[in-house]
């Protein structure tokens, strides 16, 4: 919905309720990224149920759309752009540009989706874990790696397998100890649904990253975190999902950087840096 700021500020049919709400947004534009939907309404002294309501009076399904459009025009508002298209005509210096907006855009909206809450519980998940697996296809096998790296840091046993049959083997028959990382920008792929099968009929949580909220795989998981995506070549398509997908994965390790032996992570970085030139 274009021109959500201005039906903020005329407020045209708004009950005091929504008054109240509508002033708090457009007064502390630059938090509601941070702020969930219950702690919206401890702000405004009204209720989760009352945010819900208001969001899809606007016309959006609920808060989290609503909050992603309403960041997207406070942006536009400060000069920060949202072009997200690569055209034929498009110099290098516009090139240049446009990536830059398009990962930086990526990553604003998937902040935007992203629930305190959330991140609360997978690291509950992650800090009791003894072996945490991570499952993917494709493109995000390589994030994966670059997340079980971070995990190894702060003293994790953690997996990455290319393969699906080891994939598979691993979590046939894992230890309640076990967590896994699922990431799937659809969230149905078939192969890694049977994993998360597996994983649910055995007890073990499920950490799933995904573009698609109500998915299958979605359903299956103990702790579902949103990344933003895009369906054209023109906007990098699943390329955005993979910047989303990064930041989440980097947001779960800095916060368990800070929860479990950070003077220990500190050393190894620096064992690593002495030993080895990369």
């Amino acid at each position: 919905m274009a021109n959500l700021l201005k039906l903020l500020q005329n407020q045209e049919g708004f009950s005091d309720t929504e008054r109240v709400i509508a002033d708090y947004l457009l007064e502390n534009s630059h938090d509601v990224g941070a702020l969930s939907t219950r702690q919206l309404a401890a702000k405004t002294y009204t209720s989760s149920a009352a945010i819900v309501r208001f969001s899809q009076k606007l016309g959006f399904e609920g808060y989290t759309e609503f909050k992603v459009q309403f960041l997207a025009e406070v942006m536009q508002g400060t000069g920060i752009t949202r072009e997200r298209f690569i055209t034929e005509s498009d110099t290098v210096p516009d090139v240049i540009d446009k990536v830059l907006n398009i990962g930086q855009n990526a990553l604003l909206d998937t902040r935007a989706m992203l629930e305190q809450a959330d991140v609360n519980r997978a690291i509950h998940y992650l800090r009791n874990a003894a072996y945490i697996g991570f499952h993917a296809m494709g493109d995000n096998v390589s994030l994966a790696r670059m997340g079980a790296a971070n995990f190894i840091m702060v003293g994790k046993y953690v997996s990455v397998h290319d393969s699906m049959n080891l994939q598979f083997m691993e979590v046939y028959g894992a230890g309640k100890d076990y967590v896994a990382i699922i990431i799937s920008r659809t969230g149905e792929n078939k192969f890694l649904l049977e994993i998360a099968r597996r994983l649910v009929e055995q007890g073990n949580p499920i950490i799933c990253i995904t573009a698609n909220p109500k998915s299958t795989l979605a359903t299956l998981a103990s702790v579902t975190f949103r990344a933003v995506t895009a369906n054209t070549l023109e906007e990098f398509g699943p390329r955005q999902f993979m910047m989303g997908v990064n930041y989440i994965l980097l947001v779960l390790y800095g916060v368990m950087l800070t929860r479990l032996d950070y003077q220990g992570t500190v050393e190894r970085d620096k064992w690593l840096s002495q030993h080895f030139r990369f």
